[in-house]
């Protein structure tokens, strides 16, 4: 019996979910193989624009790389495999540094927009990125686009082989030697690099050597294809070539995306029956333009919508479609499915490319010491005798080695050097952060994180305060509001050396942060306390930064963001308790050791365990957001005023191509490219955003925008 029979729930908690893929590549965009370098939409370049310029960059790069390497007159410097735009622009870097060098075409030059529909428009976003490759491009139809093309390719005299299909890299003695087939009618460049000396026939094996290899070969390794009976008649298509082509006829259109959507409305409007297949019951991968436009044509009966099906059997005549048990039975002259791509992982995995987050020997190596240096840094930093620094253990002496006296700060110790530490991390990886990225939004929220965390969580409570203050570690109560730390809300006179009205002004600055100041802040900013000024947050955004791709998504990830909500109702009672103890309210000995249980647990495992080690020791697998977005109560306190009152929200235009970077990007896991293609405003009603604005930066179209007028009819930007 399966394990999905006795638990029919699907698990969805992945960073994988909802996003592309990747290999795994260093900001040279060079892999895990030394040498062998990845472009395009393959290296994260969804945008044709940007992949011609990264595939220029990094073939200049490269090539001044290979000049460095000896070798035999009949190796190239560098061989390019594909010819999309990233292969492209590498191509055009290798002619204007006059490279011997060579591109290899399964298919032929930008195969991919070749096979847009016909007439389509392709606009040459962002407006304000410069070409660098020399390539001419403009807003144009496909046509108009690829003949500019192809001619600038024959102009430049660029030097491919077409189609000729590379079907294994490997390296020998430090080159790379690469294996290809030739296809039908294959083609070679008029000005190639001798002596490479290929055999064109149909089936024909060659074998280059090259010193370098950019591997540009885009991300549609091989359509997915319907697994029914009849999938393999001529009438059955995966791409729409020219919606004329199917005036007059039947036709049904498999998926419901973007790609399908479109496919359905042209062919209607070409004059077809349109019949579409959807699995799901209703278009919510279609861009909100596009759904709607749908929609209005089903409503019209321009076309016929069968929601909730799939394709059971295809015949030459008729297309048997299956709802659960029912069979419904459409007239059918051409299949078109849009069923999405496979990234070609056999062959990346067959030459030694590991992807991205692919857990292997090294990195279960690397996960295991993160952990542990975190649990010994946070065992010093918050003086906890735990193994191995409690009394008797293997290094019960570092807690005393680690006392300073300093003058009137005291005695300093563990958990002072611990903030030390804290501070610097944030410091230098706020500063490489800051440099990062381009915004001046960012540059802003990366200064504010590293000022507030020298400034209010180091400098004035553990260097100034003292100077002045018998208790300087209450000045956290104005930057540590509680629930985050249930001490911002406790005080008594007889910690206040017997002063009720000190005791009082301490509880009155704590409640006031706590319940007015964060409530105001939360009207207008929304959760950006966590990604502006948090202490915690500030570890997570610096150092946690190269990981927050990494963030778990799907239903169960957002179901188990009640933790928060969970630690949030424990901190109440706890919280409670103490200040009962405190003042002696109740004086009761099941009170006292209610108040002795709670604090001594809620201290362990809230406060060390959750807070501290699994929230910092999880970054490199779970992303830097594990404790803010599944057990912070303080955030758990902000949502629920968010979702009450606050402004701010995510908006955006209808420009999304569904690349995914925000997505993959939003260290709180949610589908923000879901809330783009349908121009869905995302907020704290309707996600755990945490307002960092990094999905606004990673965009490469635009897309998204902060505004803040929700509850506002809102015009997407």
């Amino acid at each position: 019996m399966a394990l999905t029979d006795i638990l029919p729930i699907s698990f969805e908690f992945s960073s994988k979910l909802g996003v592309r893929e990747l290999p795994e590549f260093d900001r040279s965009y060079e892999s895990n193989i030394d040498g062998l370098y990845i472009v395009g939409d393959l290296a994260d370049a969804p945008i044709i624009k940007a992949a011609l310029n990264q595939g220029y960059d990094v073939a200049m790069h490269v090539l001044d790389e290979a000049r460095t390497v000896k070798a035999d007159d009949d190796v190239l410097d560098l061989v390019i495999v594909g010819a999309g735009p990233g292969g492209i622009g590498a191509g055009l870097a290798a002619i204007e540094r006059d490279a011997r060098y060579l591109v290899l075409e399964r298919e032929k030059p930008f195969a991919t927009i070749q096979n847009f529909p016909k007439n389509k428009l392709i606009f040459s976003e962002p407006r304000e990125l410069p070409g660098k490759s020399g390539l001419w491009f403009e807003d144009a139809r496909k046509e108009h686009l690829t003949e500019r093309w192809e001619e600038a390719l024959e102009q430049h005299m660029l030097n491919i082989h077409q189609p000729e299909e590379v079907v294994n890299v490997r390296k020998e003695g430090g080159l790379f030697v690469i294996e290809a087939v030739v296809g039908k009618g294959g083609m070679m460049a008029r000005h190639d690099p001798e002596p490479t000396q290929p055999d064109m026939a149909e089936g024909a094996k060659n074998v280059y050597r090259a010193k370098r290899v950019i591997l540009a070969i885009g991300r549609r390794g091989a359509v997915t294809r319907l697994q029914v009976p009849g999938a393999d008649l001529e009438k059955v298509a995966y791409a729409l070539k020219d919606p004329d082509d199917h005036a007059g006829r039947d036709v049904l259109v498999v998926g419901g995306g973007d790609s399908a959507v479109e496919a359905a409305m042209a062919c209607a409007e070409a004059g077809a029956q349109v019949t579409i297949s959807y699995r799901r019951d209703t278009f919510s991968r279609a861009k909100g333009k596009n759904k709607a436009k749908i929609e209005g044509m089903i409503a019209a009966g321009d076309i016929r919508a069968e929601l909730g099906t799939v394709p059971a059997e295809i015949t030459e005549r008729t297309v048997t479609l299956a709802r659960g048990e029912e069979r419904i039975e459409v007239d059918n002259d051409d299949v078109l499915a849009f069923l999405g791509t496979k990234l070609p992982k056999p062959f990346l995995h067959k030459i030694g490319l590991r992807m991205n987050g692919d857990m292997d020997v090294w990195r279960a190596v690397w996960i295991g010491s993160f952990a542990l240096m975190t649990y010994l840094f946070y065992v010093i930093k918050t003086k906890r005798e735990l193994f191995p620094f409690g009394p008797e253990h293997p290094l019960g002496f570092v807690p005393d080695a680690l006392k300073l006296q300093a003058g009137y700060l005291g005695e300093l110790s563990g958990s002072f050097w611990g903030t030390v530490i804290y501070s610097l991390l944030i410091t230098g990886f706020g500063i490489a952060a800051f440099r990062k990225y381009p915004s001046r939004h960012q540059k802003m929220r990366y200064v504010s994180l590293i000022v507030f965390q020298l400034l209010f969580l180091f400098g004035i409570p553990e260097i100034i305060a003292p100077a002045f203050m018998d208790r300087p570690w209450k000045m956290y109560a104005l930057s540590v509001p509680w629930p985050l730390s249930i001490w911002s809300l406790v005080d008594a006179p007889s910690w206040a050396g017997g002063s009720t009205a000190n005791a009082l002004t301490w509880l009155g600055i704590g409640a006031f942060t706590s319940f007015v100041a964060m409530p105001i802040f939360v009207y207008y900013h929304g959760e950006r306390f966590c990604s502006w000024m948090c202490g915690c947050g500030g570890l997570a955004e610096t150092l946690g930064d190269r990981w927050r791709h990494l963030a778990p998504r799907g239903s169960t990830a957002i179901s188990a963001e009640w933790g928060g909500r969970i630690v949030l109702l424990l901190a109440i009672p706890t919280t409670a308790l103490i200040l009962n103890d405190a003042w002696g309210f109740f004086a009761t000995d099941a009170l006292a050791s209610s108040k002795n249980f709670a604090q001594q647990w809620y201290g362990l495992m809230v406060d060390f365990w959750l807070a501290s080690v699994v929230g910092v020791a999880f970054y490199p697998y779970l992303g830097n957001r594990v404790w803010c977005r599944f057990f912070c109560p303080l955030r758990a306190y902000m949502e629920l005023l968010s979702k009450w009152f606050s402004r701010i929200q995510i908006v955006s235009n209808d420009k999304c191509i569904g690349c995914g970077e925000c997505t993959r990007f939003c260290q709180m896991g949610i589908d923000v490219q879901r809330f783009a293609q349908r121009q869905d405003a995302f907020h704290n009603g309707n996600s755990a955003c945490i307002q960092c604005g990094i999905c606004v930066e990673v965009c490469p179209m635009n897309v998204l925008s902060v505004d803040g007028k929700r509850g506002i009819e809102v015009k997407a930007a």
